[in-house]
C-alpha cells in the first residue's frame, strides 16, 4: 500500500477549549472509547432489537457522504486506486478497522469491501445470533457512493466475526437494479 501522506499532513486537528469543540480536518469530532461505543451500540440493538438498525445505518450513511470528500480533498487523492489507499489508510488512524480488500464483482455491479477489527463488533464483546454493523453499513454505502460517483446503493453486511465468522463483508449494490 503506497502511503500517499503522513498523518501530520492530513490530520488538521484544532481545539477550542473555550467552546468545547475540536475538529479534525475542520469536522466537529469527539473522543470516545471502542468499549464505550461497542457498550452504546450493544445497548441499542438490545433494548430495541433491530428497530435500531435504520437509525445507525442512515446516521452512518450521512456520515460516509460527508467524509468522503474530506479524505479526497486532504489527501490530494488523484484516482480511485490512491481514494482507495487514503481510505483504508485514514481508517485504521482514526482506529475504525483495518479495510482489507475493496472490489468490484464480476459483473461491475457489486462493491465488495473485506473489514477487519471494525470498531462496531470489536467493542461488541460477545457472540450474536446476526451482523450487528449497522453504523458501518450506512457509512461505507454512503462512502461508495461518494468514491465511485454513484447514486441509490444500499448496503448489506453479509459476514461477522460476532456471527463466527474471520471478518466483515459487506456488499454495496444498486437499490433499484436495472437490466
Amino acid at each position: 500500500m503506497k502511503v500517499i501522506k503522513n498523518i501530520d499532513e492530513t490530520l488538521f486537528i484544532e481545539f477550542d477549549d473555550e467552546n468545547a469543540n475540536t475538529t479534525i480536518s475542520g469536522i466537529p469530532v469527539m473522543f470516545i472509547s471502542k468499549k464505550t461505543m461497542g457498550s452504546l451500540i450493544k445497548g441499542m440493538i438490545d433494548a430495541l432489537g433491530e428497530g435500531v438498525r435504520p437509525l445507525l445505518y442512515t446516521s452512518g450513511y450521512n456520515a460516509g457522504r460527508k467524509s468522503a470528500p474530506v479524505v479526497i480533498r486532504h489527501w490530494d487523492c488523484k484516482n480511485l486506486e490512491e481514494t482507495i489507499s487514503a481510505t483504508a489508510q485514514q481508517f485504521a488512524r482514526y482506529g475504525w478497522l483495518l479495510l482489507k480488500d475493496v472490489k468490484l464483482s464480476e459483473d461491475g455491479r457489486e462493491i465488495i469491501c473485506m473489514v477487519e477489527k471494525s470498531f462496531e463488533n470489536q467493542a461488541y464483546q460477545g457472540m450474536s445470533n446476526h451482523s450487528n454493523c449497522y453504523f458501518l453499513e450506512g457509512f461505507l454505502c454512503g462512502y461508495m457512493e461518494v468514491v465511485y460517483n454513484k447514486e441509490n446503493l444500499v448496503c448489506e453486511e453479509t459476514a461477522c466475526p460476532t456471527t463466527g465468522d474471520k471478518a466483515c463483508q459487506f456488499v454495496i449494490k444498486p437499490k433499484f437494479w436495472k437490466e
